[in-house]
């Protein structure tokens, strides 16, 4: 029974599996990657008066395969293809809530 416990476990930090195996933590850490380095981008684009969307966007281009994920070690240790259904359902999630809110201020 024990072991069944500590099979289902992940062990945290006190064990030794690496922070990225799990998808919990692989996840917070995408996250905190991408709100990280949109919000950069968007506080350096406030100064040219350009709406956040816009470096948002941006940021999602530097992040993907066109400039940061042409290296393979990053994509494979911060986006592997496992863990990428996870973000994108996170995703569309925010998507439709975003949309719905939208929908919610038409008259």
């Amino acid at each position: 029974m024990i072991e069944t416990i500590r099979r289902l476990s992940t062990g945290g930090i006190f064990s030794n599996t690496p922070p990225l195996e799990d998808h919990l933590s692989r996840f917070l850490v995408q996250a905190a990657i991408i709100i990280g380095f949109c919000r950069t981008l968007s506080i350096i684009g406030s100064y040219l008066k350009q709406p956040r969307v816009i470096f948002e966007i941006i940021g999602g281009i530097l992040l993907g395969p066109s400039a940061i994920g042409r290296d393979g070690t990053y994509l494979e240790q911060i986006f592997p293809k496992s863990s990428l259904s996870y973000l994108g359902l996170v995703a569309e999630i925010g998507l439709v809530l975003y949309l719905f809110l939208v929908g919610l201020e038409l008259d």
